[in-house]
């Protein structure tokens, strides 16, 4: 038997109407609830609200909500509100039923994954061009505060670590260098390693961890809450609106940092070698103008460039691909931080061998 609606349902009595409606539904007891809305003559988004809320505390109990004689302004109502689709709940697939089916899912995955990332890399490579012929077209007041996120305000964090890390360096090649008496080498040792790799890679992985994470997570959280779709609806493409500007930010930054880890990773070896070795200041100093070539300290600083494109890249990318709400918003931010230092690692070895193979080394 259906319980009869007779009177508004609004938000003046949404409370009320629900602990009626809620009262009917625990007593009657039956798998299917129905109202009879011929005599409602009034309902507004309140009253929805009651129905949908009604509709998923049934859902939770696997009970069903219908309704009989709906009027058309109703059913009109309810076709906007999407009242006859399912609820939140997220219906998640099967399992796969064997290994061989398991591998097929990833790699379709992986390859859905490469395709979006072609295209997105395509959009970005435009993107770039246009803004090199376009410079006026630039957000460079975007530009300017990410450069402040991204650089300024990592300059503690950035000298700390590599000072920190030229120390260990230094402090665990004393121990070796003191048995061959080659102390002065010290100098050799941590300005070609720090010039040349440890420098711009402790920059970048601090980078991909402040920057990359944070790019990640903000433009995850415009695509969730669907300011990305309304930019595109303002006819505002969301690369060069978005991307772009933490690109050339993030191209900025990175090798002014690495320069800066370069002078703390020497400073802290230069420490190393003043306390354990009796190398001296001045003659680490000397030692350092005649090991360190010019090479080595730019051979450092081209591959920050490549590097910056990779951080921001991957940030905004990671970005432009949540989906799921919060939850979504996190597993983007934490797959920006892996992949991120996965593919840093992966171009990093690529310098090196090539570099060797070309005899710069």
């Amino acid at each position: 038997m259906a319980h009869t609606v007779t009177h508004p349902i609004t938000i003046e009595n949404a409370e009320k109407s629900y602990a009626e409606f809620s009262a009917y539904a625990r007593d009657t007891g039956s798998e299917t609830v129905v109202f009879d809305l011929a005599g409602l003559e009034e309902i507004d988004s309140a009253g929805l609200a009651v129905f949908h809320r009604l509709q998923s505390t049934l859902e939770h109990d696997n009970r069903r909500l219908e309704f009989e004689n709906i009027p058309e302004r109703v059913r009109q109502l309810f076709e906007l509100s999407h009242f006859d689709e399912p609820s939140d709940e997220i219906e998640t697939p099967p399992p796969p039923k064997n290994e061989l089916e398991r591998i097929g899912l990833i790699a379709l995955d992986t390859w859905q994954d490469m395709r979006s990332m072609l295209g997105y890399i395509g959009r970005v490579t435009l993107a770039l061009i246009w803004s090199f012929k376009y410079p006026k077209k630039v957000r460079w007041g975007d530009v300017v505060r990410y450069v402040q996120e991204t650089g300024a305000n990592a300059l503690p964090i950035v000298g700390l670590m590599s000072a920190l890390v030229g120390l260990v360096i230094a402090f665990s090649s004393a121990i070796q260098l003191k048995q061959f008496g080659a102390n002065i080498f010290i100098a050799d040792l941590i300005g070609i390693g720090v010039s040349r790799e440890i420098g711009p890679l402790m920059a970048a992985i601090l980078l991909i961890a402040r920057s990359g994470s944070a790019f990640a997570a903000e433009i995850g959280t415009q695509k969730i809450s669907e300011e990305i779709d309304a930019l595109t609806v303002m006819g505002l493409k969301p690369v060069p609106y978005l991307v772009i500007p933490r690109i050339i930010a993030t191209l900025i930054t990175l090798p002014l940092l690495t320069i800066f880890a370069d002078f703390f990773g020497v400073a802290g070896g230069m420490v190393i070698a003043q306390f354990s070795l009796d190398v001296s200041p001045t003659i680490f100093v000397t030692r350092l103008g005649e090991a360190v070539s010019l090479w080595d300290i730019s051979s450092g600083v081209m591959k920050s460039f490549f590097f910056a494109i990779l951080i921001a890249g991957v940030g905004c990318y990671r970005g432009m691909e949540t989906s799921g709400g919060a939850m979504g918003v996190g597993r983007s931010t934490t797959q920006s931080v892996v992949s991120g230092i996965f593919l840093l690692v992966i171009a990093d070895s690529i310098f090196v061998v090539l570099f060797q193979y070309l005899g710069l080394n």
